[in-house]
C-alpha cells in the first residue's frame, strides 16, 4: 500500500491546477459570483490566484488559500468616479425616475473600464508583465468591463475561459459565433420576448445591428488603442474574445428563451444557488408572529434607497399597511424621517440572507428589482416574483419570469401603491403563479449535476486538455459579409438578374424578328424614322 502512495499523489497533482481569476470590479456582484467557483476549486485542491483591478479593493470574503492581489487604478474622470467608486452621481437618483432605464449602462461601463486599464498599465506595466510571464493552467476572465483581463489572457498565450455575467449578449454571441436570429430572439435591452410582431421584429433587428455597431466601432477601437499603446502588435480585443476556449454564461440553459449556441458555450447560471440554511433568531421570531407568511423585498447592489424619492418609499409603506397579517422583510439601507410611522408588520435590514429567506416555506413572494442573480434565486427556490424593474436589464430579466406566468411586473411608469398592492394580491391569491414557478423551478433544478459542478468540470477539462478544437466552428474564419451570406445572396441576385435579362432580350429579339417576317409577308413597308436635320 505504501508503494501506491506516490502514484495517488501524482494523480492528485495531475488534476490540480493553478487558476487565475480576473473579475471586473465595477459591480460587486461579478466578484461575488466568480468567488463561488474559486472556493469550489480551492476545495478540490487547486491553487487559485485572484486579481482585482480598480480604485479600491472589494470587501469580498475569499478562502485563505486564495492568493489575492489588488492593483490600484483610477478612472481619471470625476463623473465615472462618482458613479462607480463613490456612488453619489445623480444617475443613482434618476434610477427611480419613470422614464429612466439606464439603457447606456453597458457602454458607460466599458468606457470606465478602459480608463482603469489605461491607468493601470501607465503605472504598473512591469507588474502586469511579470504576472503575464507566470504559468497558469487556465485563466478565467470576466467578459464584461474587463479589457485588462482579456489583454492578460492574450499576453499569456494560454487557454482561457470567458465568463459572461449576464445572459448571452448579442456582442458575446457574435464573438463566439453562436447564432442569435433577431427574427425570434430578443436583443438585450429591448424589453421584448420571443413572441414578436412584425413591428417588434423591425425594432429587434435595428437593435441587433446597433449593439454590434456600438461594441465593434465604439468600444473595441478604444480598447485596441490602449493595447497598441503599451503592447504594439498584440491581437485585437475581438480576436482575443473569439479565441476563448470556453464561454461560461451566467444563466441556466432553460432560463432564457430557447436559442442555438455553440458547443463551447456552457450555461452555469444558478452557480451561487444553494439550499436554504436555518435563519437567525432575529428572523425566525418575527416570521413566527405572522402565520400567513412573509414577503421579501430586495434591490441587491443596484439601488440605494437613500437616493429614492419620498413618494417611492411611502408607496411601499402604504403597501405594507394594506397587508397587516403578512410580514414584509425589506432590504433597506437608509433611514426615515422621525415623523414617519413604520407599520408593525415591517422588518428592515440593510442586507438580507436572501436565499435563506426565499427557501423558507412561509415565503409568499419576492418583490424584486430584476437583478439577474436574485431573479434566478427566486426560480431556484420556487418563489413567484412581483417585478419592479429599475433598469433595462432588470426589465429583460423579469420578462423571462412573466412570460412563463411565474410572476407579474409593474413598469416604472405605472408604479404606485395601488398597483403594487394589486400585484401582490394577484400573486399571493392566485395559485397559478406558484404552480408555474414550481414548474419553472423543476426545469432549472432537475439536472444530473449542479451548475457549480458543471463549471468546475469544465475548468478541469481545460486544465487537462488545454484546448477544445472540436467546439470551434468554421464561422471563426468568416467576416461579417461571409457570415450573413451577403456575398452569396448578392451572387444569387446577380445570377437571377442576368438570367432574367437574358430571357428578356431573347424574347424581345424573337418577337421583333417574328413581327418583321410577318410584315414582310403582308407587304407592309418598313417605316424608318429620320432624325431632324441640324442647320
Amino acid at each position: 500500500m505504501l508503494k501506491l502512495l506516490p502514484i495517488f499523489s501524482l494523480i492528485g497533482w495531475v488534476f490540480a491546477g493553478d487558476v487565475l481569476f480576473i473579475p471586473s470590479t465595477l459591480y460587486p456582484v461579478h466578484g461575488q459570483t466568480m468567488a463561488v467557483l474559486a472556493k469550489e476549486l480551492v476545495d478540490r485542491g487547486h491553487q487559485v490566484t485572484w486579481l482585482e483591478i480598480g480604485p479600491k479593493q472589494s470587501d469580498l470574503v475569499l478562502p485563505v488559500e486564495v492568493t489575492r492581489e489588488f492593483w490600484p487604478a483610477q478612472f481619471g474622470d470625476k463623473t465615472l468616479q462618482d458613479i462607480y467608486q463613490f456612488r453619489n452621481h445623480s444617475s443613482h437618483s434618476e434610477l427611480w425616475s419613470p422614464a429612466y432605464y439606464n439603457e447606456n449602462e453597458q457602454t458607460t461601463g466599458w468606457l470606465a473600464s478602459i480608463r482603469l486599464c489605461d491607468s493601470l498599465l501607465s503605472r504598473s506595466k512591469s507588474k502586469f508583465d511579470k504576472l503575464a510571464e507566470k504559468k497558469f493552467s487556465t485563466v478565467i476572465v470576466d467578459d464584461l468591463y474587463n479589457p485588462c483581463g482579456t489583454l492578460m489572457a492574450a499576453l499569456k498565450r494560454s487557454v482561457y475561459i470567458y465568463w459572461s455575467m449576464t445572459g448571452l449578449r448579442t456582442e458575446s454571441a457574435w464573438a463566439n459565433q453562436s447564432p442569435s436570429p433577431p427574427s425570434y430572439l430578443p436583443v438585450a435591452g429591448t424589453g421584448l420576448t420571443d413572441d414578436l410582431t412584425f413591428t417588434d421584429r423591425m425594432y429587434n433587428v435595428a437593435s441587433y445591428f446597433k449593439q454590434l455597431y456600438i461594441h465593434q466601432h465604439i468600444v473595441q477601437p478604444r480598447i485596441d488603442a490602449v493595447y497598441q499603446k503599451y503592447y504594439p502588435g498584440v491581437a485585437t480585443h475581438f480576436e482575443i474574445e473569439r479565441n476563448a476556449s470556453i464561454n461560461f454564461v451566467n444563466t441556466p440553459p432553460i432560463f432564457d428563451f430557447s436559442r442555438p449556441y455553440m458547443p463551447r458555450v456552457n450555461f452555469i447560471g444558478a452557480i451561487q444557488c444553494r439550499k436554504a440554511k436555518e435563519l437567525s433568531k432575529e428572523f425566525t421570531s418575527r416570521i413566527s408572529e405572522y402565520p400567513e407568511g412573509f414577503v421579501v423585498l430586495s434591490t441587491g447592489f443596484t439601488a440605494q434607497w437613500s437616493k429614492s424619492p419620498e413618494s417611492i418609499r411611502h408607496a411601499y409603506l402604504q403597501t405594507f399597511k394594506a397587508f397587516p397579517k403578512i410580514l414584509f422583510i425589506w432590504q433597506f439601507d437608509s433611514t426615515f424621517d422621525k415623523s414617519t410611522v413604520l407599520p408593525a408588520n415591517l422588518h428592515i435590514k440593510p442586507w438580507l440572507p436572501l436565499q435563506d429567506l426565499l427557501g423558507h416555506p412561509k415565503c409568499l413572494c419576492h418583490v424584486s428589482h430584476g437583478g439577474l442573480n436574485s431573479v434566478i434565486e427566486s426560480v431556484y427556490h420556487g418563489v413567484p416574483v412581483v417585478g419592479v424593474p429599475l433598469t433595462a436589464r432588470g426589465l429583460d430579466n423579469l420578462l423571462r419570469i412573466t412570460a412563463r406566468d411565474s410572476g407579474v411586473m409593474i413598469e416604472k411608469e405605472e408604479f404606485g401603491a395601488k398597483k403594487l398592492i394589486e400585484a401582490i394580491k394577484e400573486v399571493i391569491g392566485n395559485e397559478k403563479y406558484k404552480k408555474e414557478m414550481l414548474i419553472f423551478q423543476d426545469m432549472v433544478t432537475d439536472v444530473p449535476y449542479t451548475e457549480l459542478y458543471h463549471a468546475a468540470f469544465w475548468v478541469e477539462f481545460i486544465e487537462r486538455h488545454q484546448e477544445v478544437p472540436h467546439a470551434r466552428s468554421g464561422a471563426d474564419h468568416l467576416n461579417f459579409l461571409q457570415y450573413f451570406l451577403v456575398d452569396v445572396i448578392a451572387f444569387f441576385f446577380f445570377v437571377i438578374f442576368c438570367t432574367i435579362s437574358l430571357i428578356y432580350y431573347i424574347i424581345r429579339t424573337v418577337i421583333r424578328t417574328i413581327r418583321s417576317v410577318v410584315n414582310g409577308i403582308r407587304g407592309v413597308p418598313r417605316i424608318v424614322t429620320k432624325g431632324k436635320k441640324n442647320n
